[in-house]
């Protein structure tokens, strides 16, 4: 018989300070197909914390490019500095609130403006988001393609609406959850498993995430179809991280 994992909760932000804590999140950058290093950062955004939230609005998005996703879908998004472990033959949990609030978005065009809840892994190229628009939730299971970590046939992109429904900045409550003995990733919305998927590679450890996106695809819309004045407003928070040990 399997005995239930010993588990540990603690709170990384509350977002109680007057300013989002330098200290916890950074905006996340990335080498573009230029080989530059680019910050995940729109000109537009406005931010708000303190309240137990971080709010951020980006009306309308402005950070667009014509062949470089890296340039394009991330408007802005923020990274956590610190960079969980999994432990051995155990769990790691993150849990956050989110409302999502989209203007001018396409309906029920997941990709056109969505905010999310991020947790990725630069070491093997995972990434696992929850994503929500005005009208749709969905989970993103991904693996990137990173130079000297993963190859190009390596990637692949894995998008599944799940069957929640929602409206304009109604708020979720999200849990990914990651376990080590069998590689699988669940996602949890309001309580209960929404999906579930096995990942590829085993994953050591995860940086958490939250941002602000549209990324319809570059090679089949031209930039009047990506950029049409759309915008968001996600809030976030707070974020508890649980670890568990069998």
């Amino acid at each position: 018989m399997t005995s239930a994992p010993e588990k540990n909760a603690w709170t990384y932000d509350g977002f109680t300070g007057g300013e989002l804590d330098p200290a916890r999140w950074r905006i996340m950058a990335i080498n573009g197909a230029d080989g530059e290093r680019h910050q995940y950062r729109d000109r537009n955004a406005r931010t708000r914390t303190g309240d137990g939230r971080f709010e951020l609005t980006v009306n309308p998005f402005s950070r667009f490019h014509d062949t470089d996703p890296r340039q394009n879908n991330a408007k802005q998004m923020y990274q956590s500095v610190r960079r969980f472990p999994v432990p051995a033959a155990g769990e790691l949990t993150f849990e956050v609130d989110m409302a999502v609030r989209t203007y001018g978005q396409i309906p029920h065009d997941p990709l056109d403006a969505f905010g999310t809840v991020n947790l990725f892994d630069l070491e093997t190229g995972v990434v696992l988001n929850a994503a929500a628009t005005n009208d749709t939730l969905y989970a993103l299971v991904e693996r990137l393609v990173i130079p000297g970590v993963t190859r190009p046939h390596e990637h692949y992109v894995h998008r599944v609406v799940l069957e929640v429904p929602t409206e304009p900045g109604r708020e979720h409550r999200y849990a990914i959850t990651y376990r080590a003995d069998t590689s699988q990733a669940e996602f949890h919305v309001d309580g209960r498993l929404a999906y579930w998927a096995r990942l590829p590679v085993p994953v050591a450890g995860f940086n958490a995430g939250m941002g602000l996106f549209s990324a319809r695809d570059l090679s089949r819309y031209a930039r009047a179809e990506r950029e049409h004045g759309q915008g968001a407003t996600g809030r976030w928070g707070p974020w508890q991280i649980t670890t568990g040990v069998r």
